[in-house]
């Protein structure tokens, strides 16, 4: 996490306010749940947070200073008042264990070494185990004075509900769709910033992950072969193992996008924003004139399903081949 600093993202105005005003008026809560879409910058939010309690010499607007000290040692990350646990390292599972939230739950641990404040990051929160869970409930239920909990996710439901009433929460929602271009034209030099942020669900760091030649061609392919299967073009199967290699949480996430824009065109055959996939509306409004509406809300349900499950451990194989085959099952339902 060292970088040469830490400050928030033009959109996250309105939620830094919401915390130095709550600060600024001892209402500062323990525990703070930051929550919304991936790609939103709620780590880097958190890091400048932390960052502005751990300076000596905030601004009046909380910024820090990135001179003193502490700013030096966040900035190299290893500030001894600042901690993160996630998954480890590794871990197929992708889950937090209950022994990494005891460590950072313990007496010792929550007591600030050189700054006023103790700032304790989990990410993604959601994957702590029940144990862990229930391990940081305590804590929760008993703060020690000076702690800050940060928990950071996408999937604010799958927390015990006495967690998320224990902490103040910190929404975060996609910017304005030209605010989030005018930061992305300035840093996507040959792609369509445009296009690159209705793939991204209009969230602008992932957009900018997206900002990738070999990336948007295997999207362009894939895209091909997906309405290809809905003509019975192809074996699903033999799809199946092909597209098993490739990213799977940003597969599923693709054919969502897919999906939706294909129900979308069903209903209106407007293009332009309204799709996440405008470039190629003409080849998606064809596949949506074949199909049955009510065939591509039962897919586009069971495709939200299997992304619930992105952090399980599931048979990537069967649930791709289960997934391509109910594709080219609606696709013969007809209009």
């Amino acid at each position: 996490m060292a970088e040469s600093g830490y400050s928030p993202m033009p959109w996250h105005q309105q939620q830094w306010q919401q915390l130095q005003q709550s600060l600024n008026q001892g209402r500062l809560s323990h525990a703070l749940l930051l929550c919304g879409p991936p790609g939103l910058g709620k780590q880097q939010f958190a890091l400048s947070f932390a960052q502005s309690l751990l300076c000596s010499n905030p601004s009046e607007s909380g910024q820090a200073c990135g001179t003193c000290q502490h700013c030096h040692l966040i900035q190299a990350g290893n500030h001894p008042d600042l901690q993160w646990v996630g998954p480890e390292e590794g871990s197929k599972s992708g889950e937090i264990k209950i022994e990494s939230i005891r460590a950072l739950t313990s007496s010792a641990a929550l007591t600030a070494h050189s700054a006023k404040y103790k700032m304790i990051g989990i990410q993604p929160a959601h994957r702590m185990t029940n144990g862990a869970a229930n391990s940081l409930l305590k804590t929760l239920e008993e703060p020690t004075s000076g702690t800050i909990i940060l928990l950071l996710t996408d999937q604010p439901a799958r927390l015990l509900p006495t967690i998320r009433s224990r902490c103040q929460s910190v929404l975060f929602h996609p910017p304005q769709r030209s605010q989030a271009l005018e930061w992305l034209s300035g840093k996507v030099e040959h792609g369509d910033p445009a296009l690159l942020l209705g793939l991204a669900n209009g969230a602008p760091l992932k957009a900018l992950a997206l900002n990738d030649k070999t990336l948007l061609e295997s999207r362009s392919e894939m895209l091909n072969q997906f309405l290809a299967l809905s003509d019975q073009r192809l074996d699903p199967v033999k799809l199946a193992g092909i597209w098993q290699k490739f990213d799977y949480k940003l597969l599923i996430e693709w054919l969502i996008g897919w999906v939706i824009d294909i129900q979308r065109l069903k209903v209106s055959s407007s293009s332009g924003p309204a799709l996440s996939n405008p470039d190629r509306a003409q080849a998606l409004q064809k596949t949506a004139d074949k199909l049955n509406s009510r065939a591509i809300q039962s897919y586009l349900k069971k495709l939200y399903a299997v992304r619930a499950l992105t952090d399980s451990n599931i048979n990537l194989q069967l649930t791709l081949e289960r997934l391509l085959i109910e594709w080219q099952t609606c696709s013969r339902q007809g209009a």
